[in-house]
């Protein structure tokens, strides 16, 4: 009996001693977890359930040479819901209360339907739930002062998110010249968007976020990092200007049917481009900013290009405008090919001023052959002193590269001379040849083209750009002044006698170039061009249009593209040209403040507190947009921006994205013009209200 009394003693004793031991150890794994490896393990929990999301900057604005808004980014709000953490007694109270608020505000929806998707998130336990997104700050505003939502975001479970989205205020007026970025890795880069978005873009910031059901949300109200926004801008464009070219070459591109077209303007002194448009067929008579002809596309310029030979040889001094030259009734055979005029001639030979007016295939080929046959290599390096076989260099990506023929290379053939003369079997962008006719224009001096003219921050500008001189002298002072006469001529007597206008004296040249399609010529495919610059006595502009495969009404330069030159010259001379301040003028210091300014409360306030040593006091009101008044005293005193719901906004004080903001809220179309707060609108304020209407606002500092 004993024995078994032992026996059981025994095994009782070894079952605790069991426990024990498996006690002991579990509780040495819970020490050595929590304090021997918790920070790895808090580590790793953490960065399952939280990681930090990129908030991006408020991207930098574009403006044209005034100030004029090209591009901007305005916020929007996503509103979103965390449904756990309502009681069920709270939640069948207000649920069906917001529904009929949603039903009501959006109508997109029954009251229902909205009332059936809270149920459906409630069940599934949801705790970053959809509601809206692209909400304007109004419908924000609106909406935190519905039931529930007003008791805060805790009690009511609310979450509300921010984003920019670009705008461009003129639609595809410049659309490829402002550009774009894409998204992801290798994103494409597009014009001054592509160009300048590291300056644009700003420096990101981050926010902590939770994994939960349903995605992410924020674990605190604000941001970890706050974001630093972007730079701003400032071009060279004119939108008056660029509205008249835009709709000239439109106009002419759907009249001759032509697949697409470019056109630029450009101040002859500074270089600055003051328009430029670039138009694709995208439907019958309907066209598109699809490519940036101007700068991205080279092509052989055909007569155009002639400016450039007798450059040469009147430099070279090797022939003066009146000596005779063989035209061969407009066709003579070079080697085993026939060169011929767009006419025949009634002439053996001419003067060199008429062989360029009438733009004589036969007349100036001739000239240079009979100068540089011997020695061709003397006409190609003065093309090349004209840096014509190598890329300007401009601020935007994708510039086309040219490309000139040399004596002695595998391209270079018997009859490379003579038709390179002509503006064959050589390739330049039209703002390469555009460079050559300004400078004739501007007495010699060639300047580069340019359309960035400032980058700045707030109102101050940080970094100024500059006229570059690419060459002091393309030619003497004679020479300038004779190639002068015959673009003159070229307008009064010559092919482009069609555009001569009391109007405006135009000078320049046109251009007819048959279309290569690998290593021959497509039948019947032109671009039509024309260069020069106006007025043609005191030159402001020179101007350069190029027009793709015209298949209605003609395919000759002079018939296609000078009547378009034509229209812009005399519209740009019809109204008065405010070409503006310069930038130190613009951006002169200003340190009194506005006596008014309209803002966000948090954003006014900050204002002040950071530029100003002025009191400022609440009237006892609360709200999120307030009106800063100083008073006689200096000090500042604000009110809450009231405003009817059928009403026009008074914008008066505001800055441009609270501009936008509001404006947008009441379904406005807003243009904007200036930088710093808004002085003037075109619609009365507090009068009725006409959603869809634009409404012009100016801004000033």
């Amino acid at each position: 009996m004993s024995n078994i009394k032992r026996s059981i003693l025994n095994r009782i004793f070894f079952s605790f001693s069991c426990v024990i031991a498996f006690s002991a150890l579990v509780v040495w794994y819970i020490f050595n977890i929590q304090m021997v490896d918790g920070a790895k393990w808090r580590a790793l929990s953490d960065s399952l359930t939280l990681k930090y999301k990129v908030i991006q900057a408020v991207r930098g604005n574009i403006y044209s040479h005034d100030g004029t808004l090209l591009a901007t980014s305005v916020p929007r709000y996503e509103i979103r819901m965390d449904l756990t953490v309502l009681p069920q007694d709270t939640f069948r109270a207000y649920i069906p209360l917001l529904s009929a608020k949603f039903a009501e505000k959006f109508k997109d929806q029954s009251e229902v339907d909205y009332l059936l998707e809270f149920k459906k998130g409630r069940l599934e336990k949801n705790r970053y739930f959809l509601l809206k997104r692209k909400l304007s700050y109004l419908d924000i505003k609106e909406i935190k002062t519905w039931p529930l939502y007003k008791k805060g975001r805790f009690k009511s479970g609310l979450i509300i998110e921010e984003d920019n989205y670009r705008v461009m205020p003129f639609k595809n007026l410049l659309a490829r010249t402002i550009g774009y970025t894409g998204s992801g890795v290798g994103k494409e880069r597009v014009g001054i968007e592509g160009a300048y978005d590291s300056e644009l873009a700003g420096i990101t910031g981050r926010r902590l976020m939770q994994r939960i059901a349903g995605g992410y949300r924020p674990v605190n109200d604000n941001n970890e990092v706050e974001p630093i926004d972007g730079k701003d801008i400032y071009t060279t464009i004119d939108v008056n200007i660029q509205d008249i070219v835009n709709q000239a070459l439109l106009t002419g591109l759907c009249k001759h049917n032509a697949h697409h077209g470019c056109v630029v303007v450009m101040d002859v002194k500074t270089g600055e481009i003051k328009a430029i448009a670039n138009l694709t067929e995208n439907g019958i008579n309907n066209y598109k900013e699809t490519f940036n002809y101007a700068f991205g596309e080279s092509f052989e310029p055909g007569s155009t290009f002639k400016i450039i030979s007798a450059l040469a040889l009147l430099e070279k001094e090797k022939i003066e405008t009146n000596d005779s030259v063989l035209i061969n009734y407009g066709q003579l055979k070079i080697g085993d090919k026939i060169m011929e005029d767009a006419e025949s001639s009634p002439f053996k030979k001419q003067s060199f001023s008429y062989a360029f007016e009438h733009s004589s295939n036969v007349g100036i080929s001739t000239s240079v052959m009979d100068v540089f046959k011997d020695n061709p290599k003397e006409f190609v390096d003065f093309i090349k002193e004209l840096k014509l076989d190598k890329p300007l260099g401009l601020e935007l990506s994708g510039e086309g590269k040219p490309f000139v023929k040399s004596p002695g290379t595998k391209t270079w053939s018997r009859i490379s001379l003579p038709w390179m003369s002509i503006g064959y079997e050589i390739r330049l962008t039209p703002l390469q040849l555009l460079t050559v006719y300004n400078a004739v224009a501007n007495d010699g001096e060639m300047v580069k083209p340019f359309i960035i003219k400032a980058i700045g921050q707030k109102g101050e500008i940080e970094k100024k750009f500059k006229t570059q001189i690419i060459n002091d002298e393309i030619a003497s002072e004679s020479t300038i002044k004779k190639i002068k006469n015959l673009l003159c001529g070229v307008v009064d007597s010559g092919t482009a006698k069609g555009i001569n206008t009391s109007r405006v004296k135009i000078a320049g040249k046109t251009g007819t170039a048959r279309i290569a399609h690998g290593k021959g010529y497509s039948e019947g495919e032109y671009n039509s061009s024309f260069a020069g610059y106006f007025p043609a006595e005191k030159p402001k502009y020179s101007i350069i249009i190029v027009v793709n495969k015209p298949k209605v009404g003609g395919y000759f330069g002079g018939i296609v593209a000078a009547p378009i030159a034509k229209e812009i010259a005399e519209k740009l001379s019809g109204i008065h040209q405010n070409i503006g301040t310069s930038l130190s003028d613009t951006f002169a210091d200003n340190n009194s403040l506005p006596i008014t300014i309209v803002g966000k409360k948090s954003l006014t306030t900050n204002f002040l507190k950071k530029f100003t040593n002025y009191d400022y006091h609440s009237s006892g009101e609360t709200g999120d947009w307030i009106i800063a008044k100083k008073d006689s005293i200096g000090e500042y005193d604000y009110v809450v921006y009231q405003d009817g719901s059928n009403l026009v906004p008074n914008l008066a004080g505001m800055g441009l994205r609270n501009a936008i903001e509001v404006a947008e809220a009441k379904k406005l179309k807003i243009l904007a013009s200036g930088y710093g707060r808004v002085y003037w609108q075109s619609i009365s304020p507090r009068s009725k209200l006409v959603k869809g209407k634009t409404l012009l606002i100016k801004l000033k500092i």
